[in-house]
């Protein structure tokens, strides 16, 4: 029971936290903070937390408790407690997400508003039916249940940022997920002159997963691929290792690419460039990636294209396998491409 309520409570913060000591050594760090990086929170152990975050966000931190960091693209808010032990000072870091804010405020806005909105549109289409309108009439009519129609649409997009996970994690081969989404998208990219490549290394292990949400994330990613290879070109979809054996989903263009500063901007909602986008999509992507602890890196340049690349954790089981496979096999190639 107690392992349960603690799984429970630990899934309603999706915040990592960092233990440091009174020279601001770091002593502690969840593997869920994203500050740990690819390096895994026992390479943070000992360090100066000077080092990871800096000078002016410890001033931060000491002067009003909370500061902003940026990491890989993403904004974080640093929030600190102190306690004084017999043993001496300690501090507490707490790092979230910008994004899990805008999050809770987006499902809020969503359940508050959804309702009233399709009542709004059955009184418009009811005025409509019952009053024998003039086309004047009509036209506002119409205006109106366009307008309520694209504040819909917004919601929806809002509420695939702010949805919560709708069934339970799995293990899911990358393999089908990938192959799932090539062949979805083989037709439309070939309207555009655009190669779809599927490469999964052999070893690419199985990641713990809601199916669902990862073709979700997917398909966000290869619709924004397709949509930066305006002249054709070749998307790559790939499954891989990195070097400590822990599955990497990527996916990659040879479209216009962008430069750092409008990558930054693309990160975030209501930065859409392309006509009548809502800016929604990467931002539904970083909120999948966080729901299955993984981690996501975005690589881009004009004119040679885009890389995103999501790492999942290790799912204990084929960590398991992988440390028998080492042990039986003297030959056992290295782990990665």
């Amino acid at each position: 029971m107690a392992d349960v309520l603690a799984e429970e409570l630990r899934s309603r913060d999706d915040a990592g936290y960092m233990v440091v000591d009174e020279r601001w050594r770091i002593l502690a760090s969840d593997e869920r903070n994203a500050l740990t990086g690819d390096a895994g929170a026992d390479a943070l152990t000992g360090q100066s937390a000077y080092d990871v975050l800096g000078e002016e966000v410890i001033a931060a931190l000491e002067r009003q408790s909370i500061a902003s960091f940026t990491l890989d693209h993403a904004s974080y808010v640093l929030t600190i407690n102190t306690f004084r032990l017999p043993t001496g000072l300690i501090r507490v870091v707490r790092a979230q997400e910008e994004q899990a804010t805008i999050e809770r405020v987006m499902s809020l806005i969503v359940h508050e508003v959804r309702n009233p909105l399709s009542a709004m549109r059955a009184l418009a289409q009811g005025l409509d039916e019952a009053v024998a309108l003039d086309e004047t009439g009509q036209a506002y009519v119409k205006r109106l249940t366009g307008e309520i129609d694209r504040l819909s649409r917004l919601l929806a997009s809002m509420s695939q940022v702010a949805r919560l996970r709708a069934q339970p994690m799995r293990r899911l081969e990358p393999s089908m997920a990938l192959d799932r989404v090539a062949l979805m998208f083989e037709p439309e990219a070939a309207r555009r002159g655009i190669s779809i490549v599927t490469h999964i290394t052999a070893r690419a292990a199985p990641i713990r997963a809601d199916p669902d949400l990862i073709q979700q994330m997917l398909v966000n990613l290869v619709m924004n691929a397709l949509q930066a290879m305006p002249d054709g070109g070749t998307l790559t979809l790939r499954a891989r290792l990195d070097p400590h054996g822990r599955t990497v989903i990527q996916v990659e263009d040879n479209g216009v690419g962008m430069s750092t500063e409008r990558m930054q901007v693309a990160m975030r909602p209501g930065q859409s460039s392309k006509p009548g986008g809502m800016g929604l999509g990467l931002m539904v992507v970083r909120s999948i990636v966080s729901q299955h602890q993984a981690r996501m890196r975005m690589t881009s340049a004009p004119g040679r294209g885009s890389l995103v690349s999501i790492t999942f954790p290790l799912i204990e089981s084929v960590a398991s396998e992988r440390l028998d496979e080492v042990a039986t096999s003297p030959l056992a190639p290295p782990e990665g491409e």
